[in-house]
C-alpha cells in the first residue's frame, strides 16, 4: 500500500510539472499561430528582408537517401524509440534519440526560386510507414560498401534489420555530440570573438559528425595542413583536376597519378617515385587514399570557373559519403527492441515555408540573392506539407490542446499532491 501511494505521489508530481510545461508551451505555439496568421503569404520574387511566408515547390540537385525507407529527399527527420518492459508485463516506448539531417534546396513558385536552409526548422511532415527491428544483443556486422549501399538505395530494396540497427548507434552518437555542442556554443560567448569561424566549424561537426556538418570542420583543418606544407596551391589545383572526370576514366587516372605523385613531393615523400599503376594499385588497395584526394579538393574556396566548382562539390560530397561509410563500418550495431518513425522532404513536393530571409552568403547569380532560415531575432521556422489556411487551423488546435490539457493536467495533479500532503 505503501509502494502504492509513493508512485501515486509521484506521478502527481510528474503530472503537475508536464501540465505546467505544456501549459507555457501552449501559449508560445498560440503566439507563432498569430504570427503566422498575421503575416501574409507572398509570391517569391517579392519577398523582403525579415519574417516571410511562401510556398512553392522543392527543388535541388544535391539529395540525401534516408535510412529506413531509402527515400530521395532533401531532408528527413528519424524519431528512434525503444520498448521497455516493467515488471507486471507491459512496457512503453521511451524516446532514444532523434535524428535529422539536410541539405539546402530551393523553393519555387511561378515568379521565381528562393534558397532554403532547413537546419533548425519546425516540421509539420508525413510520417512514412512505422518500421520496428529487434536485435537480442548480438553485435553488428560490418555495414556495406558505401558502392553497395548506393545500389541497394537505388534498386528499392528494403533496408536491412542489421543496417538500421547500425544506423541507431550513429543516430545515439549524433544525438550525443548535438548536446556537447550546444555546450560549446553556450560557453562560446565568453571566448576570443576571433576564432568564431573555427568555432562555429567546430559546433558543426559536433552537431552532424557523419554528415554534411561535418565538412566545414575537416576542410577547415585541411585548409590549415595545406598553408603550411603547400602554399603556391598547387597540391589543391591538381586535387581539382581529378574530380573534373568520372571516376574509372583514364582521364580521372592520369590526373589521380599527378596528384599523388605531387602530394608526395610536398607532404609524404614516403610515396615520391610511384609509378602509375604503384599508385593506382595503392588506391585499389587502401580505398581511404581516394578519400583523401577528394578531402584536398573539398578544402579548396568556392571557383568561380564552374566546371572547377562542379569538381569541389562532387569531391565534398565523395569524402563526405566516405568518412560516414568508414565511421559505420567501424562501428557496432544497438541491442533491444526499436520502433523507427520516419519524415521526408521530398523533390517536386509543395511546402509552405514561414522563416526570416536574409541575404544569400554564395549566390550563384543575380536571382539567387536571397536565403530563408531561422533568425536570430525571431526563431519561429516552419516548414509544412500543409496549405496556408490548413497549418494555421493545426497549429491554432494545438496550442488549445496544450494549454486546455496542460491546465488539467497540472490542475489534477495539484489536487492529488495537496490531497496527499493533507493539504486539501
Amino acid at each position: 500500500m505503501a509502494s502504492d501511494d509513493g508512485r501515486l505521489l509521484l506521478a502527481a508530481i510528474v503530472g503537475f510539472g508536464g501540465g505546467l510545461y505544456s501549459f507555457v508551451k501552449g501559449f508560445r505555439e498560440y503566439r507563432k499561430y498569430r504570427l503566422i496568421a498575421d503575416t501574409p503569404a507572398m509570391r517569391i520574387r517579392g519577398i523582403p528582408m525579415g519574417l516571410v511566408q511562401v510556398r512553392g515547390e522543392a527543388r535541388a540537385e544535391e539529395t540525401l537517401v534516408s535510412p529506413v525507407t531509402h527515400t530521395s529527399c532533401y531532408l528527413f527527420r528519424v524519431v528512434v524509440e525503444e520498448w521497455h518492459s516493467d515488471s507486471d508485463g507491459g512496457g512503453e516506448w521511451k524516446h532514444v534519440a532523434t535524428d535529422t539531417q539536410s541539405v539546402k534546396f530551393y523553393l519555387q513558385d511561378a515568379t521565381g526560386n528562393v534558397l532554403i536552409d532547413a537546419a533548425n526548422a519546425e516540421l509539420d511532415l508525413p510520417p512514412n510507414p512505422v518500421r520496428k527491428v529487434h536485435s537480442s544483443g548480438r553485435s553488428g556486422t560490418a555495414s556495406p560498401s558505401l558502392p553497395a549501399q548506393a545500389a541497394v538505395a537505388s534498386s528499392g530494396l528494403p533496408v536491412t534489420d542489421e543496417e538500421l540497427l547500425q544506423y541507431i548507434e550513429v543516430a545515439r552518437v549524433r544525438g550525443f555530440t548535438r548536446m556537447v555542442g550546444r555546450g560549446i556554443g553556450f560557453v562560446s560567448h565568453a571566448v576570443n570573438p576571433s576564432h568564431d569561424s573555427q568555432r562555429q566549424s567546430l559546433m558543426n561537426m559536433m552537431a552532424d559528425p557523419l554528415g554534411s556538418g561535418a565538412d566545414g570542420f575537416r576542410n577547415y583543418m585541411m585548409k590549415a595542413m595545406l598553408a603550411r606544407r603547400d602554399p603556391t596551391g598547387e597540391t589543391t589545383r591538381l586535387a581539382l583536376e581529378v574530380w573534373k572526370h568520372p571516376q574509372g576514366t583514364p582521364e580521372f587516372d592520369s590526373a589521380l597519378v599527378r596528384l599523388a605523385q605531387a602530394y608526395g613531393n610536398t607532404m609524404a615523400p614516403a610515396t615520391v617515385g610511384l609509378n602509375s599503376p604503384g599508385v593506382l594499385e595503392l588506391v585499389r588497395r587502401h580505398p581511404e587514399a581516394l578519400t583523401m584526394a577528394a578531402s584536398l579538393a573539398a578544402a579548396a574556396e568556392p571557383q568561380a570557373d564552374p566546371e572547377a566548382e562542379k569538381a569541389r562539390q562532387t569531391a565534398e560530397a565523395f569524402a563526405r559519403d566516405n568518412m560516414a561509410a568508414m565511421m559505420r563500418r567501424s562501428g557496432t550495431a544497438a541491442s533491444g527492441n526499436f520502433r523507427l518513425t520516419e519524415h521526408c522532404l521530398l523533390p517536386g513536393h509543395t511546402y509552405d515555408v514561414m522563416g526570416t530571409c536574409a541575404e544569400n552568403p554564395n549566390p550563384r547569380d543575380d536571382h539567387d540573392r536571397n536565403i530563408i532560415l531561422r533568425g536570430t531575432n525571431e526563431s519561429t521556422f516552419l516548414i509544412s506539407s500543409r496549405a496556408g489556411k490548413d497549418v494555421q487551423s493545426w497549429l491554432l488546435k494545438r496550442s488549445l490542446w496544450m494549454i486546455l490539457g496542460g491546465a488539467a493536467l497540472a490542475v489534477v495533479g495539484l489536487a492529488i499532491l495537496l490531497g496527499k500532503l493533507g493539504l486539501l
